[in-house]
């Protein structure tokens, strides 16, 4: 028994034995891995988007993006500064020759301190291992162009992010412009430019190339094959309520360079004084325009990628009143339909929210602003048409004010309009890598 006991508290003391040995070998390893000098040998960045290459090499990289680190030494990593500032990183995404780390959005890029600018540092205890690394903002993007059918020799504006230093814009036809270019370079909200000759019919997407690298605006622009009523050569008229189809032609705005009338348009609330609860429509012809629309946008378009687009140009201050433009007629005034409400915001009544830029420029109505159409498609949208009570479509302007929020009061400014078409709305992407799918 004695024997036993003896043998068994030996194989006991063996068993811990080797469990001391093997945790000092793994102190000792850890200590030989944290004090390892670190190495960068090779930046990647991560793309789950891509199609082919869901990682490259860079030698930049923008705010927001992904990278694996590749090298050495990295067990132990404390902490990462891009741009000096500390960046957040998943220890559980550290192995001793990878590290991926997502760049901040909040990583300064030209308010950076010189000495820290365009720079990786990690650090690991004492150990500090400077990589010097571009790093640029968020790609551009955008959002909005003043008027998206002007005539050459119009000045435009294009909104977005990242507008700064802008150096060239390429209009449809492959139309390169690179002089008289003014840019917002503090906050890159805006760029203007204006309109060159030889774009003709060409179509589609303006690409602007900046500081900050390129961007596309939707596919929207000079969209002439999508016309379905311009008061001159384009006629789908149906009828009207306070207004008809006979144009006005006085040139306006008579005195600017600013986008002005191009021919004929029509306006409402002529009087300058349409009562509250009161509204003007224009009726067009659906039958005569639903047939044709997907010969040039395709069916299966989402509903949030297509819309409408109409030029209006807006005399005195907006002070009551919505746009309505109506798909679907004959299902009572708030279906199949999407509005402009530019001194309500979020259900609240805003007069500063809307600055007369008192120029024509282009109002945009996906058709997803409708909730009949949300989550839907082109198809769906002629669908509704087709299957409407009254085969009519067009804009209302309607002065109803908004439930417990606001009581209309009579509308003062007018709101001449043109140039009512079918647009598609989605936005090419750009890389900043041309062989990238």
């Amino acid at each position: 028994m004695k024997n036993r006991l003896n043998k068994s508290l030996g194989l006991i003391y063996i068993l811990l034995g080797c469990l001391i040995v093997g945790f000092t070998s793994c102190k000792d390893d850890d200590n030989t891995s944290s004090s390892s000098p670190m190495k960068i040998s090779a930046v990647y960045l991560e793309n789950a988007r891509a199609t082919t290459k869901k990682e490259r090499l860079v030698e930049f990289v923008r705010l927001g993006q992904t990278l694996r680190l590749e090298g050495s030494g990295f067990i132990g990593l404390t902490k990462i500064y891009v741009n000096g500032y500390e960046t957040y990183f998943n220890p559980v995404f550290v192995t001793d020759n990878n590290i991926w780390v997502q760049i901040s959005g909040q990583t300064p890029t030209m308010d950076a301190e010189e000495s820290v600018r365009n720079t990786i540092v990690l650090q690991k205890g004492d150990q500090r291992f400077v990589l010097p690394f571009e790093i640029r903002e968020a790609a551009p993007s955008i959002t909005k162009i003043s008027h998206t059918m002007p005539q050459a020799g119009d000045p435009i504006t294009i909104y977005g992010t990242g507008l700064q230093g802008v150096s060239s814009i390429i209009f449809p036809g492959n139309v390169v412009v690179t002089n008289g270019i003014v840019s917002d370079d503090e906050k890159g909200e805006w760029c203007t430019v204006t309109v060159p000759s030889g774009i003709g019919d060409n179509s589609g997407s303006l690409l602007v190339i900046c500081a900050n690298g390129g961007a596309y605006s939707p596919a929207c622009f000079n969209y002439k094959k999508g016309l379905i009523h311009n008061f001159d050569e384009v006629q789908n008229y149906s009828w009207g309520s306070g207004i008809d189809n006979t144009a006005l032609t006085n040139l306006i705005p008579a005195s600017d360079v600013r986008p002005k009338s191009q021919g004929g348009y029509q306006v409402f609330n002529s009087t300058g004084n349409l009562g509250a609860n009161s509204d003007e429509r224009f009726w067009l012809n659906s039958t005569a325009i639903f047939s044709t629309i997907t010969s040039y946008i395709p069916g299966s378009t989402a509903a949030a990628d297509c819309g409408i687009q109409m030029d209006i140009y807006v005399e005195g201050a907006w002070n009551s009143g919505i746009i309505r433009f109506v798909m679907a007629d004959g299902s009572g005034a708030s279906r199949y339909c999407m509005i402009y409400q530019p001194v309500y915001v979020n259900k609240v009544y805003a007069l500063d929210a809307f600055e007369n830029p008192g120029a024509w420029f282009t109002i945009t109505l996906p058709f997803a602003l409708s909730a009949d159409y949300e989550g839907k498609t082109l198809d769906d949208v002629v669908a509704s048409m087709s299957a409407a009570s009254y085969k009519q479509a067009g804009p209302w302007f309607e002065n109803s004010g908004i439930t417990d929020v606001f009581d209309a009061v009579p509308a003062t400014e007018k709101v001449y309009f043109d140039n009512i078409r079918f647009v598609p709305l989605t936005t090419p992407t750009y890389s900043d890598f041309p062989d990238e799918e």
